[in-house]
């Protein structure tokens, strides 16, 4: 095993600017940038002890490592022994684009390798140690944005279907979903699960947005305007808005949504006639659900996180999670 001669040279929240000193490589996590300095021999041996100080980084659970310069990195998963006090290498991944922190029981040690033709496996930088940080850290998905325990595996699926739009990247999974974003994410169902891309429009009906996602979704017929010419792009959607809008998805994909026969929900009487059709049909079909004493509740606001999850349920005809997956 080796000892890196120089490890982490400095850690730099994220949105501030740093230039990488000259030789060296950098891995861009979500969290931070993290600068690598050049271990050119990485002979120094090196005992990994529990009381031996590892100069380990502590990032978030969910937290993605990948290296900025186009090098594939090289993992080494540490784990402790407890019958010899000693860290030792419990897994390698040689060779891989990027790193999910998915743990807090291992140390991982980081390296950047050369993949280019004539240079396989050269090691550019000797790496950085990283750990997962404990259980009460917030959880992130992959791509970085907070989101809830319950969901994070879901969101994490979401997104690497091409489910997440760029009206989310980077916000706050937990709160609520504006008309704007929704749109997006019909426009990503759509498009992630068809395999079409939906033209811009060359008109724009609306005076307060020029969003081209939300064109795209008015032209597909995905959302309405709430005016001959507003579309009101920052106000939060509610439950009811949202099943229609994934009706129209469903839809336009060739579905059939028919005429609502059954509702299971409480206070039916309380769902807008011109959404009754779509609730019933997506809670039939395990997209949507209701909250625990038998409520749907149409017009409380539905979370970003959430909405992920039911454009999820639809592109893979999922069942329920156990969750109310509109709150």
């Amino acid at each position: 095993m080796k000892r890196m001669m120089s490890f982490l040279l400095a850690v730099v929240l994220l949105g501030a600017w740093i230039l990488p000193r000259a030789g060296a490589a950098t891995l861009q996590s979500n969290q931070a940038v993290y600068i690598l300095s050049r271990d050119p021999v990485g002979t120094e041996p090196f005992s990994y002890s529990a009381t031996e100080s590892h100069a380990t980084t502590l990032v978030p659970v969910g937290t993605t490592i990948r290296n900025d310069t186009g090098a594939a990195l090289h993992i080494e998963i540490f784990a402790y022994q407890k019958d010899s006090g000693f860290w030792a290498v419990d897994s390698t991944r040689p060779n891989v684009k990027e790193l999910v922190i998915s743990d807090k029981e291992y140390i991982y040690h980081v390296s950047t390798v050369d993949s280019r033709a004539g240079t396989p496996g050269t090691t550019l930088d000797r790496g950085i140690w990283v750990k997962g940080s404990g259980s009460s850290a917030q959880p992130v998905t992959i791509t970085g944005e907070p989101v809830d325990d319950w969901a994070l595996d879901f969101v994490n699926q979401a997104i690497a279907n091409d489910l997440m739009p760029t009206h989310l990247r980077g916000q706050d999974l937990r709160q609520p979903i504006t008309r704007s974003q929704f749109a997006a994410l019909t426009v990503r169902l759509y498009e992630s699960t068809s395999g079409q891309t939906i033209p811009v429009p060359a008109t724009n009906p609306f005076s307060d947005t020029q969003d081209t996602e939300v064109l795209k979704a008015y032209s597909m017929g995905f959302v309405s305007g709430t005016s001959a010419t507003t579309f009101s792009p920052d106000t939060l959607l509610n439950r009811e808005q949202g099943a229609v809008m994934l009706g129209a998805v469903y839809q336009k994909l060739d579905g059939t949504i028919p005429t609502v026969q059954t509702m299971p929900f409480s206070d039916k009487d309380s769902i807008s006639p011109w959404a009754r059709d779509s609730v019933a049909f997506m809670a039939q079909q395990g997209i949507l659900a209701g909250y625990e004493d038998g409520r749907f509740a149409p017009k409380d606001t539905a979370q970003r996180q959430a909405c992920l999850i039911m454009a999820l349920r639809m592109q893979q005809g999922q069942q329920p999670i156990g969750q109310d997956v509109m709150s």
